[in-house]
């Protein structure tokens, strides 16, 4: 009988041992889902937080992007502005109905520079122009008569495209053979006399075969041929 309660005993105190440490395992357990979730918890707390500052970010990155789209469209609106008021002008002489010096938009034709003196004479003779040409500042337009380019023609003179006196502008040169009455006088020292004298001549003797060969017009011989040499061409 004492054997029995003994064993009665020892077997409650083992349940009893069991039955506790069942309860620790589960308390256990439920810790480490708490702790679990905690984890989750502020994993979750930080992903709603990163958007909210991703978007503020994105936010101040925008209206950077604004403004400095501003500040270029501005300053493509300023450059664009500035090259539309960009004005030059070009001097329009010979068979014209009002010739000048005109203010014109830059890159403006030449056909665009007659219009704007008054377009051309009865008298003139447009095969000698390349109207489409673009005309550059402080150029002087030449519009000549038929009667001018037929005597020309006489003389040997062979008629000039737009695009070799324009070049010949660019170097700052005057054709002997081919420049009027009024483009010789445009060689420093040299005015309506001495023009007069160098058409005359070749008119004459017909056309310059050397630069040097000026110095056969009277009063131009020397010194006077140093000063101009640099500025004339026969070419």
């Amino acid at each position: 009988m004492y054997k029995k309660r003994k064993w009665l005993l020892l077997l409650a105190v083992l349940c009893a041992g069991l039955f506790l440490f069942a309860c620790g395992e589960k308390k256990d357990g439920v810790v480490i889902t708490r702790t679990e979730e905690s984890v989750e918890e502020e994993r979750a707390l930080e992903g709603e937080a990163n958007p909210l500052e991703d978007s503020r970010k994105d936010g101040e990155t925008a209206k950077a992007d604004t403004r400095k789209n501003g500040e270029v469209s501005e300053e493509l609106s300023s450059g664009q502005a500035d090259e539309q008021q960009e004005k030059i002008w070009v001097d329009v002489e010979g068979a014209v109905k009002a010739p000048g010096v005109y203010e014109l938009d830059k890159s403006s034709r030449v056909f665009e520079a007659v219009e704007a003196a008054g377009g051309f004479t009865e008298e003139a003779d447009t095969a000698w122009l390349n109207q489409a040409a673009v005309v550059t500042d402080g150029q002087k337009i030449q519009v000549y008569t038929r009667e001018e380019t037929k005597e020309m023609e006489e003389q040997g003179r062979e008629p000039v495209l737009q695009s070799e006196v324009l070049e010949e502008e660019k170097e700052g040169k005057i054709n002997l053979n081919q420049a009027s009455l009024e483009e010789l006088q445009e060689i420093p020292g040299i005015g309506e006399v001495r023009a007069q004298a160098i058409v005359d001549y070749r008119e004459e003797a017909g056309a310059f075969g050397s630069i040097e060969e000026i110095q056969q017009v009277p009063g131009i011989k020397g010194k006077t041929f140093e000063k101009i040499e640099e500025y004339i061409t026969v070419e």
